[in-house]
């Protein structure tokens, strides 16, 4: 393998050889590789290396070595040299009070409570039609459930609590925990003596592993839709390969367009069967209403009656509009920025 980064790192153990290995990056035979191997001492041995990452992206091989990293670190090694470059993630983060009162919550969780406050936001955002997560996120549930505000003034302590969500939600969330006794105190400036440090480190690095599990399969996932759509697959196959719902993969080709990637044989595999006075009108009237709203462009198609469709129909009719409006803002970024679009898409093919 041509190396092209590698680095020891090693962790105290009670016997009398320190556990350690090699973390490297490199490439073999066209593949980028990321691989740890056990080396007890420095001394090489027989077993096999574990691939942490074998493709051909290099931005899916940094996520994969990052990830790598920062589990090994979550895990108690330390590199031999004292640092990592972009890994020395407590330096800054010790210095931040949310980080630590982040850590204390999630380590220290009421169950009970988290799951009453889980059952609390799925009822608002049926009741609001918005989805869950813009009620509270989950790491905003942790908080209260952790750390049980009684009053308004408490509730505000907690991150992310701002103005809007304390005047929307106080009360229905302060009706839940008034209720359940604790045994911890506001403010919260008892958090960081609580944490011990050696606890603190690994939820960080824990923390940064995840990040980047989710940044790598996000590169992995948006490669295998843009290979899918270059490949004419149907949409019911990116689906299953993805294991995503239509209204979701929608999203994600939709942000791809945005992006500047080539989703064209997509939308014209989609758009086969649709008639062509129909797709002929979606076009007029995304030409003179623009693109921004689409119920005005289904009102103006389909007559305001069909927007009492069945959901099913409503739906089909509105991933029309949505297809032929990704199609017309390409002709149109074609015109003005043709250079910066063949850019973003040679990176795609890269």
């Amino acid at each position: 393998m041509n190396v092209i980064w590698m680095t020891r790192l090693e962790k105290e153990t009670t016997g009398e050889q320190s556990a350690g290995g090699l973390l490297s990056a490199g490439e073999q035979e066209g593949k980028w590789l990321v691989l740890w191997e056990d080396t007890p001492a420095g001394i090489p041995s027989d077993k096999t290396a574990d691939i942490l990452y074998e493709g051909a992206v290099w931005s899916e091989m940094r996520a994969a070595l990052r990830a790598g990293v920062a589990r090994l670190l979550s895990a108690g090694y330390q590199p031999a040299l004292g640092f990592i470059p972009d890994m020395n993630l407590h330096e800054r983060r010790m210095k931040e009070r949310n980080e630590w009162i982040h850590c204390y919550a999630d380590l220290n969780r009421n169950d009970t409570l988290y799951e009453l406050l889980t059952a609390w936001r799925r009822d608002q955002a049926v009741a609001s039609r918005r989805a869950p997560y813009w009620i509270a996120t989950n790491r905003m549930l942790r908080l209260v459930s952790t750390y049980i505000p009684h009053t308004e003034e408490e509730l505000r302590q907690l991150p992310g609590f701002g103005e809007s969500k304390v005047k929307a939600y106080k009360d229905s969330i302060l009706r839940i925990t008034t209720a359940i006794n604790r045994e911890t105190e506001f403010p919260l400036d008892w958090v960081q003596e609580k944490v011990p440090q050696a606890d603190f480190l690994k939820w960080i690095y824990e923390q940064e592993e995840l990040k980047m599990n989710q940044e790598l399969r996000r590169l992995t996932e948006r490669r295998l839709l843009l290979e899918g759509i270059q490949a004419r697959t149907d949409a019911k196959e990116l689906m299953n390969l993805l294991n995503i719902d239509r209204r979701e993969l929608m999203v994600r080709i939709e942000a791809m367009s945005g992006d500047g990637y080539d989703v064209h044989p997509f939308i014209d595999q989609e758009l086969q069967d649709v008639p062509l006075k129909e797709q002929r009108a979606i076009e007029a009237a995304l030409q003179e209403l623009g693109g921004e709203y689409l119920k005005p462009i289904f009102a103006q198609v389909y007559g305001e009656e069909a927007l009492e469709s069945a959901g099913s129909e409503l739906q089909k009719r509105y991933e029309r509009i949505r297809l032929l409006r990704m199609k017309q803002g390409d002709r149109q970024a074609a015109v003005t920025e043709q250079p910066k679009t063949r850019s973003k898409q040679d990176k795609a093919s890269a």
